[in-house]
């Protein structure tokens, strides 16, 4: 048939009307009679009495119809499982089982009876039902493991952090033992120190009592052997007057002075109150993480490599792919964003100066500025040459912190990589390049970011997979922590693509790859919690991050290669956490 309709519709083989044999205009088919037919025989044909239920089909669907056909079930071959060589026709309600005709007869013809194929649309209906049912519960399971490996990933990340607590803690306790051991060595020293003192001085006044005693009792000895009686009057009067005076009155060798203190030891052990102790928390401390989506807006772009908040509500959104920079508002209920200025202009990174204009790393020597009041693009003061500049950064102190790397290829490393520390004169304040085994700190500096005491922290790009790491500087060129998601899971790659610090000092992280945000304790460099934003926000590969000055995260995405061709910039609200 479906070669008939094949050959019909091309015209290769020239056929005549089945019913009139004039007419070789074929446009219709009876099925029922297997008819090829004009269109007056078709419109004859439906009017004749004993064909007018027959069902007449436009010859170009012949093949949509018998793939129709095809697709319907089989319901009048079905075999009896009872009665060999007997096809099922009918079901019996009462037994709930499909039945042929001698079935019927032998043990059913009492029974309450539906046709059969009216009994398979009814069973049909209910295994569609069925199906529905299971994927909805496979959802729901599907939803329960995501929410598993959010708790075991969270967990993970709150047992190192409550370990951590636990050995600083011990380290405190042993630091407060020692200093207390120390101070009572010093009182015992003191106490040693200050009755040595005592015993030398009452030894020092016996021995010179004792030394005028002898000199006493040698001139008493010679005045007795001279049988002088003059000298006797004398030395009579000298001794006299000698014990009239009471300071010389002979005191023996007072050992009596203050001793030593004794050391008691503690009766009590150290008690669990003076180390800690583990405490369950409630649901509303476990997860006081708290990310709510506000609004999306669509940008017209196919990826938002940055964006910057200002002051004034508006900001700055770029895509370096097609060198579009536009600065924007968002309105509430309305899902476009509202351009208010566009600029041909590649920036890979970007980053507000106190005065609102904006500065912008390009790739070269030295950073451009866009100036507010005129709304040109010049180049600033700031020049790194002749390297090239990366990610740049203005902290709260006024800082303009920017990463560079050396000419050609960003990989591998063939050159300086650098982050580079300014004043807002342009004079270098300080330079992060080695660490202390004379390694290269970083591999290409893509983003950076500042917390409240002007800590720097850095996305350190690995590769061209943008494979990278968290890199957390100390204020005396070296490196106070390195975050890679590594110790969470293994298995899995750190893909980031944004970070920003917050208020409370910590550091959010997207990572597009995976649909994730991650939170990260800057004390530790721990991740105190994952957001899985495409099962948990509905947002999908977030891509730039900033807070603006009402404590607003604005999410900028990127789009998958197949599909929209427009990412979303989403409004968040968090909460909860203190996290602004």
């Amino acid at each position: 048939m479906m070669a008939l309709s094949n050959s019909l519709q091309s015209g290769q083989v020239p056929m005549l009307c089945q019913m009139c044999e004039e007419s070789n205009e074929i446009k219709w088919k009876c099925l029922q009679c297997d008819f090829l037919l004009c269109t007056k025989c078709q419109q004859l044909h439906q009017k004749v009495k004993s064909t007018d239920q027959h069902i007449i089909i436009d010859i170009k669907d012949i093949t949509t119809y018998q793939q129709e056909v095809n697709d319907q079930p089989d319901i009048i071959n079905i075999p009896c499982s009872v009665h060999n060589g007997q096809n099922c026709c009918q079901f019996c309600k009462t037994c709930e089982e499909i039945i042929c005709s001698l079935c019927f007869l032998q043990a059913h013809n009492t029974h309450d009876m539906i046709g059969l194929a009216k009994e398979y649309e009814l069973t049909l209906k209910a295994v569609n039902n069925f199906h529905t049912e299971v994927e909805e519960n496979i959802l729901q399971i599907e939803k329960g493991l995501s929410k598993l490996d959010i708790r075991k990933t969270s967990e993970e990340s709150l047992y190192e952090s409550e370990k951590q607590k636990i050995l600083n803690r011990e380290r405190t306790l042993k630091d407060e033992i020692e200093m207390h051991t120390h101070n009572l060595l010093m009182k015992l020293d003191h106490r040693r120190d200050f009755f040595k003192k005592s015993v030398q001085n009452e030894e020092n006044r016996s021995k010179k009592l004792k030394k005028e005693l002898e000199i006493r009792r040698e001139s008493l000895d010679h005045t007795l052997k001279q049988n002088n009686a003059t000298e006797v009057f004398n030395i009579f009067k000298q001794e006299r007057q000698l014990r009239a005076d009471s300071k010389q009155r002979m005191a023996p060798a007072n050992s009596m002075m203050k001793g030593l203190p004794q050391y008691v030891p503690g009766k009590q052990p150290i008690l669990m109150s003076q180390h800690g102790v583990l405490t369950e928390l409630g649901d509303k401390e476990q997860y006081k993480f708290n990310f709510q989506v506000l609004q999306q807006f669509k940008t017209k772009f196919i990826i938002v490599n940055n964006l910057v908040c200002c002051e004034d509500g508006t900001m700055w959104i770029n895509n370096s792919m097609t060198n579009k920079l536009r600065k924007i508002q968002l309105k509430k209920g309305s899902e476009p964003v509202q351009i208010l200025k566009k600029l041909k202009a590649f920036a890979y990174s970007m980053a507000l100066l106190p005065t609102g204009d904006l500065l912008i790393s390009s790739k070269t020597d030295a950073l451009q500025i866009l100036s507010k009041a005129t709304g040109e693009i010049k180049r600033s003061i700031f020049s790194f040459a002749p390297l090239l500049t990366l990610a740049v950064h203005v902290t709260k102190a006024n800082q303009i912190i920017v990463g560079v790397r050396e000419n050609g290829e960003p990989f591998p490393v063939n050159g300086p990589r650098q982050v580079i520390v300014l004043d807002m004169n342009g004079r270098k304040e300080k330079v992060y390049h080695l660490d202390n085994n004379g390694q290269s700190i970083f591999t290409a500096a893509a983003r950076i970011t500042s917390d409240n005491d002007n800590n720097c922290y850095v996305l350190d790009r690995l590769n061209a997979d943008y494979d990278g790491r968290i890199v957390a500087l100390n204020k005396t060129n070296g490196i106070r922590w390195v975050y890679s998601d590594q110790h969470i899971n293994k298995q899995r790659t750190f893909t980031p693509k944004d970070l920003m610090a917050t208020k409370s000092d910590n550091i959010i992280v997207a990572d597009s790859t995976h649909h994730i945000i991650h939170i990260i304790d800057t004390y530790y460099g721990q991740c105190l919690y994952y957001l899985y934003t495409k099962d948990q926000l509905g947002i999908q590969l977030p891509f730039s991050l900033d807070f603006d000055n009402t404590g607003t995260l604005y999410i900028g995405c990127g789009t998958f290669i197949n599909g929209s061709v427009e990412a979303k910039l989403y409004t968040v609200q968090v909460s909860g956490f203190g996290i602004w």
